[in-house]
């Protein structure tokens, strides 16, 4: 009973690893999609002038790490409120309505676009699994990419504060 506990906890983490293979340096490529409010999100919008730095994580509502990851963007997005910064989470769930009733329910307070089975993203960021962050420059220039999220609080800690230090970095950069 307890291998197979392992056994199944081993299947889960590596159907949950991620391969961000859009390489660090790369022009982020844009794309459209509905957000879960009914708006339409184009992420070259993001690069007018004077810019804003972006954080863009790939995620669903099903996914152990996603889930683990969102608390940490919500904090990343009360700090960086004022700022020329814009946190946007692509929901890859199939239904919409998934996704807005866990938003609702977890408090989600930045930009969700919902891109089902990740038929847009997917293939534009090559991500081969989830959740896939990318943070992005005033200048729509991937500059950081993560690959997964830890399932243990204290280190999603350090990885929220390594994105908070990603993204300080990029705002102290010329416009």
């Amino acid at each position: 009973m307890f291998a197979l506990l392992i056994a199944a906890i081993a299947v889960a983490a590596a159907a949950s690893l991620v391969w961000a293979n859009l390489a660090v340096g790369t022009k982020a490529p844009d794309f459209s999609l509905p957000t879960i409010d009914g708006k339409t999100f184009k992420l070259s919008s993001c690069f007018a002038k004077p810019g804003k730095v972006v954080l863009l994580d790939i995620w669903a509502t099903w996914c152990p790490p996603c889930r683990a990851e969102v608390p940490f963007i919500i904090g990343l997005r009360k700090k960086f409120k004022e700022k020329d910064v814009a946190i946007v989470g692509v929901s890859v769930d199939a239904e919409k309505s998934t996704v807005v009733e866990f938003a609702r329910k977890q408090g989600i307070n930045y930009t969700v676009p919902h891109d089902p089975q990740a038929g847009k993203t997917g293939r534009l960021y090559q991500v081969r699994g989830i959740p896939a962050t990318y943070i992005i420059d005033r200048k729509g220039v991937i500059r950081y990419a993560h690959s997964g999220f830890p399932p243990d609080p204290d280190d999603g800690k350090e990885e929220a504060a390594r994105m908070e230090r990603e993204i300080k970095t990029l705002l102290v950069e010329k416009k």
